[in-house]
């Protein structure tokens, strides 16, 4: 999609090497698959233009620690997007949403994928959810980290996206 959009040079970080194969076995030349963790990005101070993470920032180890990265990796006037499951800031919905997500999709999952997988891999999704921050608290640690955020919410907020600017922010001015 990003190839389709324009983009000429992408990079992909991911600990895992199989996953990163995988993806330049389909995007090819256009695609430099980088080992690594958001929490220590391989990149120079400004180096980046945009950072996009889909249905991963749930699973970083350190979301402060992460967020800093991405602001030190990206050039003023670059870009962060992020796409992921949320976490509603209303108690109803919140309560719905973990209801799907513990209860609902893993049985959806196994019925879905019986037999080509072992195991179900979605049943992971359950513990990252559940030490994620509410979509409102998140959009304002990513604010204060990398600066001004719009946070998109679908389903009730079970799906977010999360649009920031890298413009300075007052840390950057106080350094």
């Amino acid at each position: 999609m990003l190839s389709e959009d324009g983009f000429e040079d992408i990079v992909g970080l991911d600990p895992s090497i199989r996953l990163l194969r995988f993806a330049r076995s389909r995007l090819a030349r256009r695609f430099c698959p980088i080992v690594g963790v958001a929490e220590n990005l391989p990149f120079r101070p400004g180096s980046l233009g945009a950072v996009i993470t889909c249905f991963s920032l749930r699973d970083v180890m350190s979301l402060d620690c992460s967020l800093e990265e991405f602001a030190r990796a990206t050039r003023r006037g670059g870009a962060l997007a992020i796409v992921d499951i949320g976490k509603p800031d209303s108690g109803f919905w919140r309560t719905l949403i973990g209801f799907y997500i513990s209860r609902v999709m893993p049985v959806l999952a196994r019925v879905l994928i019986r037999g080509r997988t072992p195991g179900n891999p979605f049943k992971m999704i359950v513990p990252t959810w559940k030490k994620l921050l509410t979509n409102r608290r998140l959009s304002d640690l990513i604010e204060q980290s990398f600066g001004p955020c719009v946070l998109k919410s679908f389903f009730f907020g079970g799906m977010v996206v999360f649009e920031a600017d890298r413009f300075s922010v007052w840390k950057d001015i106080l350094q």
